[in-house]
């Protein structure tokens, strides 16, 4: 197909997906069509000259128009369509031969069983196919699956912006597939991603738990996703042992502003080691701007090792410490963009007043949306650290690259990385956020009337604490306004790929 030699493949599969395969780089899927057929392309060879030529002579920037695209890429259109109607029609021939064959395995040959054998094959075959081929999707590649190496997962996949508002037409979609390839070959003499100026993109990273090998994957990802930022939302300690402050002077190595949020098991040595980095910022209930985005943050406040007996008590403190999170977002001029948290907990009564939450503490990836904000759990950049190495399964290395529209300040956009083996085991997942494209409409948790708790004194004491309603107001004490929660819960597994 023009400058490209593809091998097209078709096998049964629980899931309709279709797979381009582009050695050396890795694959990008997506679900397709609702057959239960997986079909695949692997790229075999690539004229490399060819398709630097063919791309040349196609529009790359702005709106891409059909007259523009018209003599360049009608007959790449007309060889596809060619070749996947053969395709088809050699799946269906087959089940035709397949059919025919069976009638050898009788004793008793006939031209009527002939006929019935192929009819039975032929009707099994469009069994298969027929779904597939009606539900066909090709506008389902905006939010693709890559697997592969590292370094060339921002080439293949392309800009987010490209998956929201650029995939329109087949036309639109072989036009960007030429570019990233041709991009892609052209990274193996000089791996340069380039991911456009739409976006601002910001890693986040927690849970690192001493493990050196997280903050070599963090750098990593940091270098190759061309990222602005570094968002770490605590536990980069484990246990509070004295040496533990010495594993923050790996924060100044990656020479980009690095925003820090104490975690659970953060002593406070941690937390003054991590400050003494000259690119670093910690926020302890107070605001910084990074790269044009705001961010609030509230460490988390409790030191938990060696307290598991102490867990429910700690739960309920932290989600009592989101109301007085609330209030202080309610206070910000100007407005936070992003609320950094370590425990999800301390967001409980928070959604609803800032646009986006970052959190990381359950070493696995999860996302909702409610009352307009959207919270982004991310996993353990660290493996868990030395509990990890305690585990049946090793837990995964895993972060997440988030790109923040530059009007909303709000994420449209994320990919979650999964590291299986630091050697072998790569995986990206992307999920597109529609509501980051609008601005934020504040809409408030309500909070109970009457909230009791039990307060944790220093010295591990408890003392009941009830927190009156003001008149007229839904947040006790705090005059914050009252909203009705509405949630869309969408949890990411972790994707396990040899």
């Amino acid at each position: 197909m023009g400058p490209a030699t593809l091998r097209l493949s078709a096998r049964p599969a629980v899931e309709g997906t279709s797979r381009l395969v582009a050695p050396p780089f890795g694959s990008v899927s997506a679900h397709t069509h609702h057959g239960p057929l997986e079909f695949s392309a692997t790229l075999n060879d690539v004229d490399v000259q060819a398709l630097g030529g063919l791309i040349d002579r196609s529009p790359s920037t702005g709106p891409v128009s059909t007259a523009a695209l018209e003599g360049t890429l009608r007959p790449l259109e007309q060889q596809a369509r060619h070749a996947a109607v053969v395709f088809l029609l050699r799946i269906v021939g087959l089940g035709l031969l397949g059919g025919a064959v069976a009638v050898v395995v009788f004793p008793r040959r006939s031209w009527a069983r002939l006929a019935r054998c192929v009819a039975g094959g032929a009707l099994a075959v469009v069994v298969l196919v027929v779904p597939s081929v009606a539900t066909f999707d090709v506008s389902a590649f905006r939010a693709p699956h890559y697997q592969g190496a590292l370094e060339y997962a921002p080439t293949l996949i392309g800009d987010v912006r490209t998956g929201l508002k650029r995939l329109h037409t087949l036309r639109e979609q072989m036009a960007l597939i030429s570019q990233n390839l041709n991009r892609a070959y052209a990274a193996l003499s000089q791996p340069s991603p380039d991911l456009g100026n739409g976006t601002i993109r910001v890693l986040h990273i927690s849970d690192v738990h001493l493990n050196p090998a997280g903050f070599d994957l963090a750098e990593r990802l940091a270098r190759q996703f061309e990222v602005a930022a570094v968002v770490d939302t605590g536990d980069m300690g484990t246990w509070g042992l004295a040496f533990e402050p010495a594993v923050a002077q790996r924060v100044k190595d990656f020479h980009l502003p690095y925003v820090f949020v104490k975690g659970n098991h953060d002593s406070p040595d941690v937390v003054r080691a991590v400050a003494a980095n000259p690119n670093a910022k910690v926020l302890v209930n107070s605001a910084a701007e990074v790269a044009g985005i705001r961010f609030f943050g509230a460490g988390d406040p409790t030191f938990s090792p060696g307290e598991g007996y102490r867990y429910d008590d700690f739960e309920r403190l932290k989600e009592l410490r989101s109301i007085e999170v609330a209030h202080d977002l309610d206070l910000q001029t100007p407005p936070a963009d992003v609320l950094l948290v370590h425990d999800p907990r301390q967001a409980t009564y928070a959604l609803g007043h800032v646009p986006t939450v970052l959190d990381g503490h359950l070493h696995a990836f999860g996302t909702q949306l409610t009352n307009g904000t959207r919270l982004l759990t991310t996993g353990t950049v660290g493996g868990a650290g030395p509990d990890g190495l305690r585990q049946k399964q090793p837990v995964p290395y895993s972060a997440e690259v988030l790109y923040f529209d530059q009007q909303t300040r709000r994420p449209i956009g994320v990919d979650r990385i999964t590291v299986h083996s630091l050697e072998s085991s790569f995986s990206v997942d992307r999920e597109l956020l529609p509501e980051g494209q609008m601005p934020f409409q504040s809409n408030p948790m309500p909070v109970p009337t009457t909230t009791t708790a039990a307060t944790l004194a220093p010295d591990g004491s408890r003392s009941p604490q009830v927190l009156p309603t003001q008149p007229g107001n839904d947040r006790p004490g705090l005059g914050l306004r009252g909203g009705r929660p509405t949630t869309t819960t969408t949890t990411t597994p972790t994707t396990t790929r040899p």
